[in-house]
């Protein structure tokens, strides 16, 4: 009974977290907090009254995902929602809770996430194969090497610069100080939005989509639950 409370508790938390962070780009610390508190008090109730409870490999499992969760958001990779998010699933699942994949659930839950984020690369892909088949140019007006358009092929795609305002992209494309554009494709992430700058005369410019990482955290937190360790299972498969 304890496990279908945290599930849902800790499902709860990063749904509701995700429709707030699409809606307003910010999230309120109370979902982390409230989610956290009820997680961690399960989880100390398991710990003392499951007979061997892994105590050791619990507190281990919470530091390592506190150190790699925080550490990672002071490098600006992520958010510091999405490090509170880590810190808030570790509390209450620190040990997994299924058989078939890593002992470290919150790893497990981050590297399903991540590599759910990468499904973005085939599909801009496949967007700018079907701008090529229109008859348009991809990178008129842009001037950027060989390796930034590649790039930006695989993270990104093209749309006009009224969609490209919108905050569910961010702009890849940056007007140069030759009157064109050039791109601009890896930047620090940040809790403010931002600021974009279109060139004149652009018919459309260059994005990629900003979809939280918290929404690939509650499809990789979905996928943990279900047994599924997709960093393991290639690992697996390669070496198998």
């Amino acid at each position: 009974m304890i496990f279908e409370i945290k599930a849902a508790v800790v499902g709860a938390m990063l749904a509701f977290a995700s429709y707030q962070d699409i809606k307003t780009r910010e999230i309120d610390d109370r979902v982390w907090l409230v989610g956290g508190i009820i997680g961690a008090v399960l989880t100390l109730y398991e710990a003392a009254t499951v007979h061997g409870y892994l105590h050791l490999l619990a507190a281990f499992s919470v530091a390592l995902t506190a150190a790699l969760g925080f550490g990672v958001y002071y490098l600006g990779l992520y958010g510091g929602a999405d490090a509170k998010a880590l810190l808030a699933i570790a509390v209450a699942f620190p040990i997994s809770p299924v058989s078939r994949i890593s002992p470290f659930f919150p790893m497990t839950v981050l590297g399903n996430s991540l590599l759910m984020s990468v499904l973005l690369v085939p599909a801009c892909l496949i967007l700018n194969m079907a701008w090529v088949l229109s008859g348009r140019a991809l990178f008129d007006g842009v001037r950027a090497s060989r390796v930034r358009k590649l790039i930006a092929l695989l993270t990104g795609f093209r749309v006009r610069p009224s969609t490209a305002m919108k905050v569910h992209f961010n702009l890849i494309e940056v007007p140069d100080q030759n009157g064109g554009v050039t791109l601009t494709l890896f930047s620090r992430v940040s809790e403010d939005d931002e600021v974009k700058h279109i060139a004149k005369g652009r018919g459309h410019v260059w994005v990629t989509p900003a979809i939280p990482m918290i929404v690939f955290f509650l499809a990789g937190y979905g996928l943990s639950l279900a047994g599924w360790d997709l960093i393991y299972s290639i690992v697996y498969a390669l070496l198998g």
